[in-house]
């Protein structure tokens, strides 16, 4: 099956170098590292025997899981060589910034027999690890096939992609049985690729790496990030994050209810794709709710907003630290599948979310079982969960105890994935 998927797709390379190319320069999109996609990326191969270590992660969330890992292997394997593939804009920024000792950042080649033997002939690695869900058929093969081990770290597996897993037959066992080794996040993820018929010795459970990049703000800049948005020191602060088309309005409908006994109430409503700013502040003056952007603040505003919109990248994770409470989105519409609420319990925030949390639901229910999680279907559920939550401050104090320990409790993830990584390399 897989030497079908070579050919079709060193067909589809003939075809695809000008379709793409010229897509990329007619758009803009995929401009940035264009020559990276076929196989031309960095060539890191070192005539002087180093280890290389190659990671593919996605997105900017991969990134961030893969980056403690990486910093763990660095230390203590200085000579080890790390190269790290992305797909994206912002998982490349990503990379960048969170793992600033990688030999080469670039972005992944296409999956196609040509760009993959040119990538592999410029990288030469010794070990591949997929940081969650990358999986490339025919990058796969070709590790397995030249004895390349390929480990795949913060593995998970939803019931949506259990299902279309499924529905592939024998192709997922034989793709899954490309890895060396299965690091899952849970015991429901190891027990899923087992249905896949999935070796038990190719699985181990290491946790969640997502909880070692996590730590609380200080509470000095709490106080800074406060006094930046013109808010009063000991105001209710709601922050909404990551939110999705139509998810707005439900929320403005709870935070229009919430204002009758919460009047001073500061709703920041943060956007999952900044793009979507405009259409946000849109809805806010049909409704003809006040608000203000947060890329129009300098120092602490002079009117200062009941709401407002965060139309600026990279701090939403610092901002749930002066929230009393907080929403994730991408959960309250179907299909949904959610971000992580992680961020915000980190900072000790109880956290509201929706049903459709199918991405995250092992850390939901983690949190659900704590009281930190609190799933809510539409505006009256949210507004009456809020309420409860803004008139208990012991109970938001005791919620805030029990978020740090749990973060603290559950972090070592990177570190079991730093050692299975330096023995495969050693191997």
């Amino acid at each position: 099956m897989l030497i079908l998927y070579h050919i079709l797709s060193t067909f589809a390379a003939l075809i695809g170098v000008p379709l793409f190319a010229l897509y990329s320069l007619l758009t803009g999109n995929k401009r940035r590292g264009l020559l990276h996609h076929f196989g031309f990326v960095p060539s890191t191969k070192n005539p002087s025997g180093q280890k290389t270590l190659w990671t593919f992660a996605l997105s900017l969330g991969e990134v961030t899981a893969a980056a403690p890992a990486l910093k763990i292997v660095h230390q203590e394997r200085p000579d080890i060589r790390i190269v790290v593939s992305v797909t994206t804009d912002s998982g490349y920024d990503g990379a960048r910034r969170k793992i600033p000792f990688a030999d080469a950042v670039f972005f992944h080649p296409l999956d196609c027999l040509p760009f993959t033997l040119n990538a592999l002939k410029r990288i030469d690695p010794d070990v591949f690890v997929v940081a969650d869900t990358g999986f490339w058929p025919g990058l796969l093969d070709i590790l397995n096939r030249r004895g390349i081990p390929a480990l795949l770290f913060n593995g998970r597996i939803s019931g949506r992609s259990l299902k279309r897993y499924q529905r592939l037959g024998p192709l997922a066992k034989a793709l899954f049985g490309k890895f060396d080794l299965l690091c899952m996040q849970s015991e429901a993820g190891k027990a899923a690729a087992k249905s896949l018929g999935v070796d038990a010795s190719r699985l181990k459970v290491i946790g969640d790496p997502k909880f070692d990049a996590l730590a609380p703000v200080p509470q000095e800049e709490r106080r800074r990030l406060r006094a930046g948005l013109g808010i009063a020191q000991g105001g209710f602060v709601w922050v909404a994050g990551s939110t999705h088309a139509g998810e707005e309005e439900i929320i403005l409908q709870a935070y229009q209810k919430l204002k009758e006994n919460f009047p001073g109430l500061v709703l920041i409503l943060a956007p999952r794709r900044m793009e979507r700013a405009g259409e946000a502040e849109t809805l806010l003056h049909g409704l003809k709710i006040p608000c203000g952007k947060r890329s129009t603040f300098s120092e602490a505003p002079a009117n200062p907003r009941n709401v407002i919109l965060l139309d600026t990248m990279g701090e939403l994770a610092a901002l749930y630290s002066i929230a009393d409470a907080a929403f994730v989105g991408k959960s309250l519409l179907a299909p949904g599948g959610g971000h992580s609420l992680m961020e915000p319990v980190a900072q000790g925030v109880p956290v509201l979310h929706g049903p459709f949390i199918e991405n995250f639901r092992h850390v939901a229910e983690l949190f659900q079982k704590e009281g930190l999680a609190i799933p809510v279907t539409g505006a009256e559920e949210m507004a009456t969960a809020m309420t409860a939550l803004l008139e208990d401050a012991d109970r938001r104090a005791r919620l805030a105890e029990k978020a740090f320990a749990l973060i603290k409790k559950h972090q070592g993830a990177s570190r079991r994935m730093a050692d299975i990584i330096l023995e495969r390399i050693e191997d």
